[in-house]
């Protein structure tokens, strides 16, 4: 390891960097993964801990101004978590012959992050993917990209757009960073293990963990919804709101803070005031649109055409998403949680450590529709 374990992000760029190929990635038994160095490979070149964005600075930005917005496009705005806006900003650079960077299904249910050349295929990084997806070599041909020239639209976590930035090690007026508002990534394996248990294989085309904004399990196949869970009745969903099964370093993530990383940042505009003009929409997904960079500040306006754009206050976008406050808190579920996997598997594991949140949940369930029935009980 580079940095100590509970601070690693797993964000690959000590993987991109190393010039003899002697890092891996490896999986613990959560599912988290980690660097591991082949020692027979390494030539200690100490590239890898010069670029880490954990041993070193990172450099934030203030913002500038905030938005609530969504596309005008009724197609891409039904077919997005929120309100389409990454959607827009892809097809802007697709179309100019760029080069689209985002996170992506593969088969057996792994994410990872694919370069997107052409429109066609922009469908593939629609949708949240509330998991952690790997970078593998992206950094790499983001480089080869942005050095022959192509505009380049890179959309990751915070942590991961850190890591492109340090590995990168240098300024491009052709490259566009989008940071989404994070809440923490759980373990691929834990997908896994969750999807196994319901469908018992991972023979499916497609994951949804999003209607708009409701929260639903959604597992398709040839276009057919095979299993739609709501949060009610998700283990993976209600685990992942609950922070449950996110990786160590979420709980102390340096990146959950007012200050961003990336020229935009993007995400639900879940505390969106009863004055905005998009209140009454907020059911089909309005968009919280940060901007930190005169860059992105440019870019937003270049797309104003395709968008519904109303300003806001910063703080109220704050209210709403408690990430760009601070990180998601430590407790001792999380620890309990852990411990239950091991023994049990994902779904006892959940089930033993929310027993009595899912009880107090089923009791306020029966008094609402007691009072919505008789009035009063």
């Amino acid at each position: 390891m580079l940095c100590k374990r509970e601070n690693c992000t797993g964000c690959f760029a000590c993987f991109n960097v190393c010039p003899k190929n002697a890092i891996y990635m490896k999986e613990d038994i959560y599912g988290y993964i980690y660097p591991e160095i082949d020692t027979k490979k390494c030539i200690e070149c100490h590239l890898c801990e010069k670029i880490c964005p954990v041993l070193n600075k990172v450099n934030f930005k203030n913002y500038q101004k905030c938005f609530a917005g969504f596309s005008k496009n009724t197609r891409i705005r039904n077919n997005s978590s929120s309100g389409g806006i990454a959607t827009v900003f892809s097809e802007k650079i697709l179309k100019s012959g760029g080069i689209v960077y985002g996170a992506s299904f593969k088969d057996n249910c792994e994410v990872e992050h694919i370069r997107i050349t052409n429109i066609e295929d922009l469908h593939k990084l629609q949708g949240s993917k509330y998991v952690h997806s790997y970078i593998k070599d992206s950094f790499k041909k983001a480089k080869k990209d942005l050095e022959n020239k192509k505009k380049v639209l890179f959309i990751g976590t915070p942590c991961q757009i850190a890591g492109l930035k340090n590995f990168l090690n240098k300024e491009y007026n052709n490259l566009l960073l989008i940071d989404i508002i994070c809440h923490g990534v759980p373990s691929q394996k834990y997908l896994k293990d969750e999807i196994l248990y319901i469908n018992k294989n991972l023979d499916i085309d497609e994951i949804r963990f999003r209607k708009n904004n409701i929260y639903q399990l959604s597992l398709v196949k040839k276009g057919k919804e095979l299993i739609n869970q709501t949060i009610e009745t998700s283990p993976y969903l209600d685990s992942f709101i609950k922070t449950l099964d996110i990786r160590d370093n979420c709980f102390n993530c340096k990146y959950a803070n007012r200050n961003r990383i990336s020229d935009i940042t993007i995400g639900d505009f879940w505390g969106l005031r009863s004055d905005s003009k998009f209140y009454k929409d907020k059911e089909k997904g309005v968009s919280v649109i940060i901007v930190s960079t005169n860059k992105g500040y440019n870019f937003l306006t270049e797309n104003k055409d395709e968008l519904e754009l109303e300003e806001r206050n910063y703080d109220e976008a704050i209210e709403g998403n408690s990430q760009l406050r601070a990180p998601a808190k430590l407790t001792k579920k999380q620890k309990l949680f852990k411990k239950y996997y091991i023994k049990y598997g994902f779904k006892k594991a959940y089930l033993k450590t929310t027993k009595y949140a899912r009880i107090k949940r089923k009791l306020k369930d029966i008094l609402k529709r007691g009072i919505k029935e008789h009035g009063e009980i």
